[in-house]
């Protein structure tokens, strides 16, 4: 009777998993790109990161990237919808011009498919044109229980 519970627990429990993301249907070329373009883009930017990674930013956090740096990030849309976007920053840092990727989105059903890439390739080509050396990305990732970073 026990070994039968256990069985139909574990059942249950499989199909109260999360199904995997369903990924959007799109071209490449439906995808547009835009460097961020004032305040209206802000709300965007925030919603992303607030749906998507674990850290909450006051909007205070996100203004001193956008104001400071507006020419760093960038937003991904398909059919007018916001699906990614990347925020960044640069400075002195060591006696070296560092750029900084703080936050970098794209929403599940969009990942997989290059957005992520062309929103830091053009973050880091005007990272480039206006004289960084370098450019530093943590990142945070989840094993198991376990929260763990990585720099690059």
């Amino acid at each position: 009777m026990l070994l039968q519970q256990q069985k139909e627990t574990r059942g249950r429990e499989r199909t109260m998993e999360a199904k995997p993301e369903e990924k959007a249907e799109f071209e490449e070329a439906e995808i547009e790109y835009v460097s961020y373009g004032g305040e209206h883009h802000l709300p965007l930017i925030m919603n992303l990161v607030d749906q998507e990674l674990s850290e909450p930013y006051s909007i205070f956090t996100y203004r001193y990237f956008v104001y400071l740096w507006p020419q760093l990030s960038f937003l991904a849309f398909h059919k007018g919808k916001c699906v990614g976007t990347v925020v960044c920053k640069m400075g002195e840092h060591r006696n070296t011009f560092r750029g900084y990727i703080a936050m970098l989105v794209v929403i599940k059903p969009y990942r997989g498919r290059g957005i992520a890439t062309e929103l830091v390739t053009r973050s880091i080509r005007m990272m480039m044109e206006s004289g960084c050396e370098e450019v530093r990305y943590l990142s945070y990732f989840c094993l198991g229980n376990i929260i763990c970073n990585d720099e690059y």
